[in-house]
């Protein structure tokens, strides 16, 4: 009786693994079928990528804004996107697109059409906005932060359907044009638009190699604290400097509430470091934090800086990963012209300072704890201004679209992948998950070391195997 049973199991294995395995080739035929039609197509795919480049959409300029919302919304539609609608904010417009209704799944894909503006054209050997072939090359503002991987997106979704006559998911398109200025308006059209978005997972097209050639996947975001303190003099105005012994200093008193916050790099604001917890066993054995795996020159070439001296590969790891930070972006104050001469006591000082907080940290707690502490310190008179505030994120390994995304990344990109559990980095996009309660993964590909530099870049190769990316995510998610 036992045997009988053991047979009629390792016979059910054996024809679902029959099964899976007929299954795996068909996607397998299905892809390359894909891929192929890609490689056919890939000049009008190009061609298509670069005049979006050529429409420069610099959000903190309000630079070519309204001819790039008007061109990209018409572009989605002549690729296939239905219901393509712009819904205006209080300063640049979001794009919402649709395809499709009946299939099982629905992703929400997340992209934002705004560039950095591409500061001294001196320092580019092309015009940044004319998106010129150099070589392999297709250089210009966007091109790798983010309208490639925006764009391809929308090309892959073209490709699966001139393929397969449909999509295998329901695909929602939310691109909004104030990432580059921190999203003030992301939030409330997410809060305000709830059940036009609702998903089953949300995909942010943020992703790429780094120096290496390594493909980043990344499961999160660290959070942002952005403040600004700042020190009035007691004087109407600027003073000579004959009289700083008998007058407060406003640029002192900066300078000393700051240097209050810190001590030996740790951060002295009560409960700072409250909800902070380190890398488990298994964490520090992937990640490469209990034994390097990466040499201190290969993660200097990875991120393209200079680590601390006395700084090991594996605290670096951990430093990027799991700990959160105090940083001084600017300081500011009474004269500074290089190697000029005048001697006063400056009107005013003033600071950014950000804090990039990991999951378990409260933007708003820390910032009233820093206020009491810095009034307690005898520094009344810092004026500490919150700018802005972004929560951590951190999205589970074995969701659904994390999975899709890791799986399509192996076989569209590379197999040579820089896992991280968090990236350094901060978005507003986190507020889709944290709002309508899906998981988000983030994917994409192109050059991310040159992100806001002059002559940012893309190969052709990337680019196109960026559509091949995303039509492969698509097809991974709804099986």
């Amino acid at each position: 009786m036992e045997s009988g049973i053991f047979a009629q199991n390792i016979q059910r294995f054996k024809t679902t693994s029959h099964k899976k395995r007929i299954l795996r080739l068909s996607l397998m035929s299905q892809m390359k079928e894909i891929y192929e039609f890609v490689d056919r197509n890939s000049q009008r795919f190009l061609l298509e990528f670069r005049d979006f480049i050529r429409k420069p959409g610099i959000s903190t300029e309000n630079t070519g804004i309204k001819e790039t919302v008007a061109w990209l919304a018409a572009t989605m539609k002549e690729n296939g996107v239905e219901n393509v609608q712009v819904f205006e904010t209080q300063r640049h417009p979001v794009i919402l697109g649709r395809i499709g209704k009946a299939a099982n799944r629905t992703l929400l894909v997340y992209g934002h059409y705004d560039v950095q503006p591409p500061g001294d054209r001196c320092d580019w050997r092309v015009n940044p906005f004319a998106a010129d072939v150099v070589g392999d090359t297709i250089v210009g503002r966007g091109t790798c932060d983010m309208k490639n991987n925006l764009m391809a997106t929308i090309q892959a979704a073209k490709v699966l359907l001139q393929c397969k006559k449909t999509l295998p998911i329901n695909l929602i398109f939310l691109f909004e044009g104030e990432e580059e200025i921190g999203s003030p308006s992301l939030r409330p059209f997410v809060e305000d638009h709830k059940e036009e978005l609702s998903c089953d997972s949300i995909l942010c097209a943020e992703g790429g190699e780094n120096k290496n050639g390594q493909t980043l996947l990344f499961h999160g975001l660290k959070g942002m604290l952005y403040v600004e303190l700042s020190a009035e003099s007691p004087n109407s105005g600027e003073v000579h400097s004959m009289y700083a012994g008998i007058t407060d200093n406003p640029a002192w008193r900066l300078v000393s509430a700051l240097q209050s916050l810190k001590e030996d790099e740790r951060v002295l604001v009560p409960g700072f470091y409250e909800g902070v917890e380190g890398p488990s066993l298994k964490e520090k054995i992937k990640y490469g934090l209990a034994r390097a795996t990466i040499s201190k020159k290969q993660l200097e070439d990875a991120f393209d800086l200079k680590v601390k001296d006395e700084m090991s590969a594996s605290e670096a790891l951990l430093e990027i990963f799991y700990r959160p930070t105090l940083n001084i972006d600017g300081l500011c104050s009474g004269y500074t012209v290089e190697k000029g001469i005048k001697t006063i006591v400056p009107k005013n000082a003033f600071a950014k300072i950000d804090m990039r907080l990991v999951p378990g940290q409260n933007p708003s707690t820390i910032m009233e704890s820093m206020q009491k502490y810095l009034k307690g310190k005898g520094f009344a008179d810092i004026s500490a201004e919150k700018l802005g505030e972004l929560p951590a994120y951190k999205v589970g390994p074995k969701e659904r679209i994390v999975q899709a995304v890791t799986k399509a990344l192996k076989e569209a990109v590379s197999k040579n992948i820089m896992t991280m559990p968090i990236a350094p980095g901060s978005g507003a996009m986190v507020w889709l998950p944290r709002i309508l309660d899906k998981p988000m993964a983030f994917a994409g590909s192109g050059a991310v070391h040159m992100a806001h530099r002059p002559n940012e870049f893309i190969t052709i190769e990337q680019y196109l195997r960026g559509i091949k990316l995303f039509a492969t995510i698509y097809n991974n998610f709804s099986s």
